[in-house]
């Protein structure tokens, strides 16, 4: 049975220069036989978490909406990697509203003891984010974001790439040495998972 590649792109620009990227590492997954699903954030419907902490009893969010398909798909997936573009120096607003709406696999994590993926388990996940700006540390504040929310669900951040001085939509499909950048970063990715 091939593993499954569970993608997240956070641009709500379509091909925009992070989805570029995103599709870049995911075409190494289908040379390493994986199976791929990719997700557009901004085509989903949800609402933000509302803080109302019932989840603390069972784990589970109890906004009805497009979430719900998206936690089973996350937790039966064999690995994880979120494409992002970096706003005001952090990750944009879709990709956090969607971060803030696993408050519930935090619950289930820490207050309930248990949580959607075993703690032993850890599934591996990866990481790409595009800004505008060339300042070595303009992404430093999105991959701290991504940091914690991996932890929290349970996911191993073992590689990520940051590419700077890309704004216009689609620049970074004009250099080519990106590309081969991020698609030789998703070969190793899923040589190592892989082994493992």
């Amino acid at each position: 049975m091939k593993k499954k590649l569970l993608a997240f792109s956070s641009s709500p620009r379509r091909d925009g220069n992070s989805e570029t990227l995103l599709k870049e590492f995911c075409r190494a997954a289908d040379d390493a036989l994986w199976e791929i699903e990719m997700i557009r954030i901004n085509n989903l419907h949800f609402k933000p978490c509302q803080a109302c902490d019932l989840c603390a009893r069972d784990g589970r969010c109890i906004l009805k909406d497009d979430m719900q398909e998206i936690y089973p798909k996350l937790a039966s997936s064999d690995a994880l990697v979120i494409a992002t573009p970096v706003t005001f120096g952090s990750v944009n607003a879709q990709l956090k509203m969607f971060i803030d709406r696993f408050q519930c696999w935090w619950n289930a994590k820490y207050t309930l003891k248990k949580p959607f993926i075993p703690d032993e388990v850890k599934h591996p996940g990866f990481f790409i984010c595009v800004g505008a700006l060339k300042k070595k540390d303009y992404c430093e504040s999105a991959e701290q974001i991504i940091k914690v929310f991996f932890h929290n669900i349970n996911h191993t951040l073992i590689g990520s790439m940051a590419f700077r001085g890309y704004d216009e939509k689609g620049a970074i499909a004009e250099d080519l040495e990106a590309l081969k950048k991020i698609y030789r970063s998703g070969q190793d990715f899923f040589s190592q998972v892989d082994k493992n």
